[in-house]
């Protein structure tokens, strides 16, 4: 019959008679606590491998199915169903409370009873023993074969994202291209707008300066021409001037010639009661 955890947790055994070798009691439960441990751990294990094997087979058999209707017109077969998924164990239940044996007992019985529950509990081991080879076994090699199976999606993810990585890194240095080549379009066009419209202003600028020079110079010309004209007036005011001084000086000499001359009187001098004209006064109207 199966082996079961709570085999390996009820089971119970009695003690040896007086006089007769056996097994330690703590070593005995602290390995059958071992033994319970790892089997529970195994059958639920072998629970989980054998209910992941029914779902890839399932999901085998939809994808041959799948591709067996894309591919032909005939319908498919119907895939196997999966195997029932082993029911977990039930948790151990508390193990009874082994009986010492009557004082009455006679000794024949007493060693049968030892050799039975020695005999009993090499049985068990044996039997957890054979059984946990053989789930480590089985889950051995479903364990290999789920390994190879993730490792075939690992690598063929791996060459996947490997791939998108190549391609997006493609269209970032495309992308980084084009705004490269627009960020050195637009640096050329305005450098071209820019020396346009320096160069504009410099035009601008140097018609301005020859339009305001030859504003200037006209009005230099102009102002020269006034400079001129107003040399040539004191010229011919100094010489009108001079002229007109000097028919004065005439006149006075003609009217001074034409005085009578008294005795004893200069002729130049004429006391009328009010001032005299003098050698002086005449040398200061001629200066």
């Amino acid at each position: 019959m199966p082996l079961t955890p709570a085999d390996v947790h009820n089971v119970a055994f009695s003690k040896p008679p007086i006089g007769k070798r056996g097994y330690n009691e703590d070593e005995v439960d602290a390995f059958l606590d071992l033994v319970e441990q790892e089997l529970s751990r195994l059958i639920e294990e072998n629970a989980d491998l054998r209910q992941r094997v029914g779902e890839l087979d399932q999901e085998l058999a939809d994808a041959k199915s799948s591709s067996s209707r894309q591919s032909a017109p005939a319908p498919a077969p119907a895939a196997a169903p999966a195997p029932a998924p082993a029911p977990r164990p039930e948790p151990p239940k508390p193990a009874p409370v082994v009986q010492a044996p009557a004082p009455a007992a006679a000794p024949a019985a007493a060693a049968q009873g030892g050799g039975d529950s020695n005999m009993q509990a090499a049985k068990i081991l044996g039997l957890a023993q054979e059984m946990a080879d053989r789930l480590t076994g089985d889950a051995k090699t479903e364990s290999e074969q789920l390994l190879g199976s993730a490792r075939a999606n690992s690598d063929r993810l791996v060459s996947e994202a490997q791939s998108r990585a190549e391609s997006l890194v493609s269209e970032a240095r495309q992308k980084a291209d084009a705004l490269l080549a627009d960020a050195q379009t637009r640096s050329e066009t305005q450098l071209r707008q820019a020396k346009e419209k320096a160069d504009a202003l410099e035009s601008d600028a140097e018609r301005k300066h020859t339009e305001i020079m030859a504003t200037i110079n006209q009005q230099r010309s102009v102002l020269e021409e006034r400079i001129e004209r107003l040399k040539t007036f004191e010229r011919e005011y100094r010489v009108r001037l001079k002229s007109y001084l000097e028919s004065q000086l005439q006149e006075l000499d003609q009217r001074s010639s034409a005085l009578p001359v008294d005795s004893g009187q200069d002729p130049f001098t004429k006391d009328n009661g009010q001032g005299s004209y003098g050698q002086s006064s005449y040398a200061k109207g001629n200066n």
